[in-house]
């Protein structure tokens, strides 16, 4: 059991324990009871944005270049560290030149941090933002009904956007699940007021609009 008031050095990372898993490469299932509720828990910030000793952020994202977060794998209890409740799933970049069973792994390890934060009460976005070779391998692990989703728009890829979108939709079940969108600019917001989804601009543009940059 994790309480707030343990330390960090208290806590003892098991990358040896398994999950329930639904697939056949045992990446773990994530549990439907520990999702996110309707709408997005702010404040909402990428991951090395902002200092965690502060505990201000509510939830987190890792739209961010890899090595800002490549070390999450051997200490995700950094994420219970900074106080937050929710977290996008690590978007460990999944390209389309990637061998399969390299991404295979990085699969694996997005899953098991997301199917961990679970299991110490922090809620999970799934995360979609996969190239086209991995978008169906990219649902190993996320069972039917689940439905909190997000992914990075770029204002040049609305295709990818849309696919996104169907594939939350058929995970869900729903015609409007409950997704996040982040980036992207004004085609993005517009496909997002159309469908239902939330819409997040990107941190840096966000901030100097509001002039703290």
């Amino acid at each position: 059991i994790i309480t707030s008031h343990m330390k960090l050095t208290d806590i003892i990372i098991p990358h040896d324990r398994l999950y329930p898993s639904d697939n056949e490469y045992e990446i773990p299932t994530l549990r439907l009871d520990r999702q996110p509720e309707n709408g997005l828990l702010l404040p909402f910030a990428p991951w090395g944005a902002n200092s965690r000793r502060k505990k201000t952020v509510a939830t987190y994202h890792f739209y961010v270049e890899d090595y800002r977060f490549h070390n999450i794998w051997l200490h995700p209890e950094k994420l219970l560290a900074c106080g937050c409740k929710v977290v996008v799933e690590p978007n460990f970049t999944l390209h389309l030149n990637m061998p399969i069973a390299f991404g295979l792994q990085l699969l694996y390890k997005k899953r098991w941090i997301a199917r961990w934060l679970q299991e110490c009460g922090i809620g999970v976005w799934v995360d979609l933002k996969v190239s086209e070779k991995y978008r169906e391998l990219n649902l190993l692990g996320i069972p039917d009904g689940y439905n909190a989703f997000a992914t990075r728009c770029y204002a040049d890829n609305l295709p990818g956007l849309a696919a996104d979108f169907d594939i939350a939709r058929k995970v869900s079940g729903l015609d409007c699940p409950n997704m996040l969108v982040y980036g992207g600019g004004q085609r993005s917001k517009e496909f997002c007021m159309k469908h239902g989804l939330i819409y997040s601009e990107q941190f840096m543009i966000a901030k100097r609009e509001e002039g703290l940059l």
